[in-house]
């Protein structure tokens, strides 16, 4: 008898853990943690590069920047994602507000981390340990998987 319910119990679980949680990766290789190792405007000077530690963070539908100081103190924004073939779009940039609540930010609050008012980039290269984004304004952001 004991038997029997083991294998019920056993049976029960394999068919609820596939189910149990449906938040899986759905932007391919663009989700993840990504270090910018360099960033160059049209003209191609050096804006930033891996020293800065700039970091994005993409997963489901929201993307997070972070850019440590040299110091302690570092910046640190969230945004809502939207990810097509071949394009990123950057909108509702936000910060924690306490209790629960996010005060909404401009669009050029995200420039220190290279993210174009307009929020959009392109995707010039996008594979599982390297990517490219290149701003409607020429800038050419190249980062690795972190």
């Amino acid at each position: 008898m004991k038997r029997i319910i083991y294998i019920l119990l056993i049976s029960l679980m394999t068919m609820l853990v596939p189910t149990s949680c449906n938040k899986r990766d759905i932007n391919g290789d663009l989700d993840g943690m990504w270090q910018l190792t360099e960033w160059r405007d049209k003209d191609n000077n050096v804006k930033a590069t891996k020293d800065d530690m700039i970091f994005y963070s993409f997963q489901l539908k929201m993307a997070k920047f972070l850019k440590q100081a040299e110091s302690e103190n570092f910046s640190m924004m969230n945004s809502m994602l939207e990810f097509t073939s071949g394009q990123i779009r950057i909108y509702e940039p936000a910060v924690y507000g306490g209790e629960g609540h996010d005060d909404m930010k401009q669009m050029s609050e995200l420039a220190v981390f290279g993210v174009p008012e307009d929020g959009i980039f392109h995707v010039q290269l996008l594979t599982g340990s390297d990517m490219q984004l290149r701003t409607n304004s020429q800038d050419v952001l190249t980062f690795r998987k972190y």
